[in-house]
């Protein structure tokens, strides 16, 4: 079962004001990374499989698919965490924030508040 942590991080503006946030990962055990890369993997094939009757670009469809299936499937699986977003409150603004991130994304990372448009940094608590 996928676990979900909170990582305490800090949130800093261009004139060093900090406040506090929190990133949220999900962990994935084993059994999750299994079923995961194998349900990207049937994915992509079954994609492979619903690209034959497509007359001239099956040619390179199916075979595309049917490589990329293995690849991608593999790399689900050895993805061990995904981070999800960041919250807080902006240094700037004062606005409670919400941030996507990308799920290989790591600290230390630089974005802007949604509200107010100001350069963040982002940085793990040491």
């Amino acid at each position: 079962m996928a676990e979900i942590k909170q990582t305490p991080v800090t949130l800093k503006d261009n004139d060093d004001k900090t406040t506090p946030g929190q990133l949220q990962t999900t962990w994935f055990n084993h059994n999750d990374c299994v079923k995961r890369g194998l349900t990207k993997l049937g994915l992509f094939w079954l994609l492979a499989l619903g690209s034959v009757p497509i007359v001239f670009a099956h040619w390179v469809l199916v075979p595309g698919l049917l490589i990329a299936g293995p690849w991608m499937g593999y790399t689900t699986y050895k993805m061990k965490r995904r981070h999800d977003h960041i919250s807080g409150n902006c240094p700037s603004c004062q606005a409670e924030i919400k941030i996507k991130t990308e799920a290989k994304q790591s600290l230390t990372m630089w974005t802007y508040c949604p509200t107010c448009n100001t350069p963040l940094q982002i940085a793990e608590n040491n």
